[in-house]
């Protein structure tokens, strides 16, 4: 936790003007019931696009994140982002207090995710360093029972079985690209493709995503799948485009193929006996609406997981957040 207050410290040290925050929440409340990936809190904020200006920001930070190649060379524009996450995994039976073998240990994990988008209005690359921790330390047991007391839901009795303390890391790149943008006098359309791999302590894996956008006078972000778990800050990329006095609407369908090597939650602890995650198919639905400063989105996502041993099991999320332009 000090590493993290350090972390803050530092950044607002730079002398950033903040662009866009957000706030994301997701639940399995869809589900009816706390299973595995059960919820998950962000708070994202995404600098001002021109962070390579190196006349107006005289910033030897700013220097050496500009000097930083891509696969593309006409990339314009330079964004920095920083996503708080609190994320609660459980078993299926939040009843039992004993050790469940073969189900999902109880497990908390926060991170910090430190992104570095580099960009132009038609393609993105992102590079993305987390930090985090998992286990007691991040006080997800007593958030989720808290949650549960408000909520009237099954209170989890077997948080004393949770995952360790342990220090977590991963370095993430990804890659976007608007395949298809169109107008007509009753709306707009669009599409966007999104490549993904990570590596680290946390989660190994790579995955490929397509989502597909309909609606009327929304502004020409990127509107990725994201990732497989947690916030997707990739949508707040050129978000700012236009500002929307009157009311902008969109509807948005995704589908997405993950292949895991290494999940933390799924695989360190071998005592529970867990086959591995091989292939995960995602699909995403998800509802945006823009006004003046303001925008409010509702998605649903649903995953299917296919374990080594073929077996698979479906798991579903709803979320919503709000995000503020500044």
């Amino acid at each position: 936790m000090k590493l993290f207050l350090l972390l803050f410290s530092f950044l607002f040290t730079i002398n950033l003007s903040a662009e866009v925050f957000s706030i994301n929440l997701e639940n399995d409340v869809v589900d009816g019931k706390d299973k595995h990936y059960t919820n998950g809190t962000s708070f994202m904020y995404l600098s001002n696009k021109d962070t390579n200006d190196l006349d107006k920001y005289d910033n030897k930070l700013f220097e050496y994140l500009t000097l930083i190649p891509t696969l593309t060379n006409n990339t314009k524009h330079q964004s920095l982002g920083l996503t708080y996450s609190q994320l609660a995994f459980t078993p299926d039976d939040l009843e039992r207090r004993d050790k469940i073998v073969k189900d999902v240990p109880y497990a908390g994990v926060i991170t910090l995710d430190f992104s570095l988008f580099k960009w132009n209005e038609k393609l993105f690359h992102n590079y993305m360093l987390t930090l985090g921790m998992v286990g007691p330390s991040t006080k997800t047991a007593q958030f989720q029972k808290a949650y549960h007391n408000i909520t009237g839901n099954t209170k989890p009795k077997g948080w004393d079985n949770q995952l360790k303390d342990n220090f977590l890391y991963n370095f993430a790149y990804s890659f976007g690209y608007k395949n298809f943008e169109n107008k007509f006098d009753y709306g707009k359309m669009d599409l966007t493709s999104n490549a993904r791999i990570d590596i680290g302590n946390y989660n190994r894996a790579v995955m490929i995503s397509s989502m597909i956008r309909y609606g009327d006078n929304y502004p020409n972000n990127f509107n990725t799948l994201g990732r497989l778990i947690g916030s997707n800050s990739d949508k707040l990329l050129n978000i700012d485009e236009k500002r929307n006095d009157n009311f902008a609407w969109s509807i948005s369908y995704g589908l997405g193929y993950t292949y895991t090597d290494y999940f933390y939650i799924n695989d360190y602890d071998k005592s529970y006996e867990l086959e591995k995650i091989k292939d995960t198919f995602t699909q995403l639905i998800s509802v945006d609406t823009f006004f003046d400063a303001f925008i409010l989105s509702f998605n649903f996502k649903t995953s299917k997981f296919i374990f080594t041993n073929e077996n698979s099991t479906r798991e579903n999320w709803g979320g919503v957040s709000l995000s503020y332009i500044f």
